[in-house]
């Protein structure tokens, strides 16, 4: 059976950095769907909420990662923790710098 991902670094970084987001839009529809979403962005800066929950998208990666890991993608496994690593420093950088 032919592989349809390659085992690259970029594999797996990209959706290490698609995720988060896409867990913030579920976050999104799940406790604040009766809002438009550009109420709730600005609901969430004003609150300063867009830090935890970015954070908590970040969950997703860890699935990502356990993926390939599982499936011997050891490269894109490593996207997805440097993707990780670039959403940690963001959070270090909203919460400790700013």
């Amino acid at each position: 059976m032919k592989k349809i991902l390659s085992d690259h670094f970029l594999t797996g970084f990209i959706p290490g950095i698609l995720l988060p987001l896409v867990g913030f839009y579920l976050y999104f529809l799940s406790f604040f769907g009766y809002m438009e979403l550009d109420a709730f962005l600005t609901h969430v800066i004003r609150a300063n909420l867009a830090v935890s929950v970015l954070s908590l998208g970040v969950i997703f990666n860890l699935a990502a990662f356990f993926l390939f890991y599982t499936k011997e993608m050891d490269k894109a496994a490593r996207g997805v923790i440097g993707a990780t690593f670039l959403y940690a420093f963001v959070v270090v950088y909203f919460k400790v710098l700013r």
